[in-house]
């Protein structure tokens, strides 16, 4: 059984108050975000866990990625165009345990009246200036779910968007909020895992700190918090004779 416990809880703000306290260190290492707001996530981050850490009682504020984390990125396929990956999100708690996270990755393509016309078979987006989001994904973990209306680590395509939450001016969104299916089994991402995974698939940049032995401390210390238990009870699962339900939904 996959327990998102007090201990649990415990040990990984310990890991992130840890981990902020690096990139505020090495931040002008790292790839440049608008109005420096990478620096100013981590850097309050770690004065509000330090406050938990230091009085075990003290309440634990909701984390919250607002506004997004935006960097600029180069799309390949793009040409001159300005493409953005953005990280956003919220993690939940009750009685000082997490209930619930949900992580977002936003890929926009930045259109102006002097960028050159969509490219063919792109011309599904509008032309309006502005920001477009081109994919929106959600890293979801639900500890209250039932086992049957969805798995507790999923991932989802899209979902509801508010263009507060990057506070940047005519955001364009074209996805179809309502929608809410399918929700895809997913091995849980936490805010270190899915910053490193953007780092290195996005190419964003910061290469002497992600490829450092302190880097990967503290990547490798958030595997060990939630994929260790995650991957445990999957091949508890597999192993079972008497299992009845099937492996996605996993509790």
């Amino acid at each position: 059984m996959y327990t998102i416990d007090q201990t649990f809880t415990n040990d990984y703000l310990k890991a992130l108050k840890n981990f902020s306290a690096f990139v505020v260190q090495r931040y002008a290492e790292l790839p440049q975000t608008r109005n420096d707001q990478l620096y100013h996530f981590f850097s309050d981050l770690h004065t509000k866990l330090g406050r938990v850490t230091r009085k075990r009682r003290a309440l634990v504020e909701d984390i919250s990625i607002n506004p997004n984390i935006i960097f600029q990125y180069n799309n390949p396929k793009g040409g001159g165009r300005k493409f953005y990956v953005s990280l956003g999100g919220t993690v939940k708690f009750q009685n000082g345990i997490i209930i619930e996270q949900c992580l977002v990755l936003n890929l926009m393509l930045e259109h102006t009246e002097e960028c050159a016309a969509i490219p063919e078979g792109w011309d599904n987006y509008p032309i309006e200036n502005g920001y477009h989001i081109l994919r929106r994904f959600h890293f979801d973990v639900d500890t209250k779910n039932d086992d049957i209306s969805k798995p507790k680590f999923h991932l989802q395509y899209g979902g509801n968007f508010e263009p507060k939450y990057l506070e940047i001016d005519n955001v364009h969104y074209k996805l179809f909020s309502p929608i809410d299916h399918p929700r895809l089994p997913q091995q849980p991402y936490d805010i270190i895992m899915l910053f490193d995974f953007m780092l290195k698939e996005f190419a964003l940049g910061g290469v002497g700190v992600i490829n450092d032995s302190g880097w990967n401390k503290h990547v490798i210390e958030s595997e060990r918090i939630w994929l260790k238990p995650y991957y445990e009870t999957l091949l508890d699962r597999l192993s079972s004779t008497s299992r009845r339900t099937p492996i996605h939904r996993l509790n």
